[in-house]
């Protein structure tokens, strides 16, 4: 039966469990998010089969004055969820009656903006893995250290919570500043009662918030942003370039038309626009931004407003998990290596003894090793990406002529079913790395094969648009549910609907995203369940190149 206490409750006589930090009240999640939006304590729900670590965690939140429940397996705690409403949970990965990934499912069909963090051994990856596409928040790793539980826990009520906070602010930004801005003269003394509640919540918000005119001259800073761009109280900016250098990811200057607040004094709408801020003492700061343009009564852009947050220790981490998904993917190709080439030795044995059956089962299980090896390179690779980008090696090619050498490679696995049409365009010239996007077109159409019952065709069409060319691959397949559809580009995601085709991590597509992205262009997707998909890549063409480099296997529109 689950357990719930209010951390306020004095007396708990349990006995203290073996903590990596030096004392849990020491490392008690911080005050400032005890409370929800609600102004209700935070009350949290933790799920292990140890009765020690459900009271090493129990005495960890009470120490931050937290509502605490805990259960001993998959099944209680969903029972208590449904009861208690919890605002985070904190589950173990191995659980009787249901498991981590599947309870984390399940919460979030209560919830679907529940934050669970998972608490796992070194072992468990794939575990882990499952249970971040079910869309678990965090995990932690055991032993259990009371900091980084703590961190954890406050990182994912301030995320839920500044999310909330980030949804009310821009509405009332779009709503309040701009009906001030047509109507200041009727309704004045609205206005100003406006302007009071606005500054309150400005005040109190934990994200960055900057107001500039079109010229860029700084109207309003809130407190979060002086702290975030390095400004102390009641020092004066007439401009944010002032105080800090802006620069791209990569380090790179970024040019005035390119600064958050240019972009939403050009009357820009962005999210999610990370920048790199350079401050005066030296230190670096990853930003990320959401800007809109607030717009007088003749349409033009009388204010330009950006709320942002400050992501450097996120990144940081991230970083860390990169390299630490790197080093195991690393550590465990080797050894397969071995398994492969003992797998071959041992066929070849088998096969000039005669052991017809014997072989059957090695050839199983290179398969198998063969296949476990495509996905540590394909998950070093995606970690690559994500850390250091694409590295490009550009030529003029015709997209057609790239298009009919990938279905030439696919002849003996079902190219037969693929049919290319185009439009009247005499080329489809684009200045790319070859390599790379024959990766992505190879993606498309073997996904676009899986993905449909056997027999059906799949349609890849070439068109010109402007100075672009699109490439879609259509499909009859299973198709894929809409609110699916705008993840199928993130790392590790597969549809649920394709779980039973799948077969990977979940990293084809991302992979895909990110080398379009780096030409310049885009990927995207549309479906409908029981009818099939469309993928479409867009990539520029450049200018002044008449004569492309053509690939050496040529092919022509037409079934493949």
């Amino acid at each position: 039966m689950a357990q719930t206490r209010n951390a306020a409750e004095p007396g708990d006589n349990a006995a203290e469990p073996v903590c990596n930090a030096a004392d849990p009240g020491d490392n008690a999640v911080s005050s400032g998010n005890r409370l929800t939006a609600a102004g209700r304590t935070a009350r949290i729900l933790v799920v292990d089969d140890d009765p020690g670590v459900r009271v090493l965690l129990e005495e960890l939140l009470r120490g931050g004055r937290f509502e605490v429940a805990t259960a001993p397996d998959g099944e209680t705690a969903l029972a208590e969820a449904r009861a208690l409403r919890p605002n985070l949970v904190l589950t173990a990965l191995e659980l009787p009656r249901l498991d981590g990934p599947e309870l984390c499912r399940q919460l979030h069909e209560l919830d679907p903006q529940l934050p669970v963090i998972v608490m796992t051994a070194h072992s468990a990856m794939q575990s882990v893995l499952d249970s971040l596409r079910a869309g678990a928040e965090d995990y932690v790793m055991k032993p259990l250290d009371c900091e980084s539980v703590a961190w954890c826990i406050d990182r994912a009520l301030r995320r839920r919570a500044e999310k909330r906070a980030h949804e009310e602010l821009l509405r009332a930004l779009n709503e309040q500043l701009v009906l001030s801005n047509l109507r200041a003269q009727e309704h004045a003394d609205a206005e100003a009662q406006q302007r009071l509640q606005l500054n309150m919540l400005l005040e109190n918000l934990d994200e960055g918030v900057a107001i500039s005119e079109p010229s860029g001259r700084i109207v309003m800073l809130n407190p979060a942003a002086r702290v975030i761009l390095g400004l102390a109280q009641g020092e004066v900016a007439n401009s944010i370039a002032e105080v800090v250098n802006a620069c791209t990811l990569d380090g790179q200057p970024l040019a005035e038309e390119q600064r958050p607040l240019g972009r939403a004094a050009r009357g820009e709408q962005f999210t999610d626009y990370e920048v790199l801020y350079q401050l005066p003492d030296g230190e670096q700061r990853h930003v990320v931004f959401t800007g809109t343009g607030a717009e007088d009564h003749t349409g033009r852009v009388a204010l330009a407003i950006v709320v942002f947050r400050d992501v450097t220790a996120v990144r940081r981490l991230e970083r860390q998990r990169d390299e630490y998904l790197s080093l195991v993917s690393h550590d465990l190709r080797n050894p397969l290596h071995t398994v492969l080439m003992a797998i071959s030795r041992l066929k070849r044995s088998m096969q000039q003894r005669g052991q017809a059956d014997d072989v059957t089962t090695a050839e199983r299980a290179e398969r198998n090793a063969t296949r476990m090896l495509a996905m540590l390179e394909e998950l070093l690779e995606a970690t690559s990406l994500h850390s250091h980008g694409v590295e490009l090696k550009r030529t003029a090619c015709d997209l057609r002529l790239l298009l009919c050498n990938v279905c030439a490679d696919l002849r003996d696995s079902g190219s037969r079913r693929i049919t290319i049409e185009s439009d009247d365009a005499s080329s489809y010239v684009v200045f790319v790395d070859a390599a790379q996007i024959e990766r992505v077109i190879v993606n498309l159409l073997t996904n676009a094969l899986k993905y449909s019952p056997e027999g059906a065709p799949v349609r890849a069409t070439l068109e010109r648009r402007g100075h672009k060319v699109r490439l879609e691959v259509a499909d009859r397949g299973i198709g894929i549910a809409p609110e699916n559809v705008e993840r199928l580009f993130d790392r590790y995601y597969r549809a649920p609907r394709g779980l039973a085709h799948a077969r990977g991590l979940g990293l084809g597509l991302y992979i895909a995203r990110m080398i379009a992205e780096a030409h310049g262009g885009s990927i995207d997707a549309a479906s409908e369940v029981g009818k099939g998909s469309t993928f479409g890549l867009e990539l520029p063409t450049p200018a002044g190149h008449a004569k492309p480099v053509g690939a050496e296997r040529g092919g022509s529109d037409g079934a493949v």
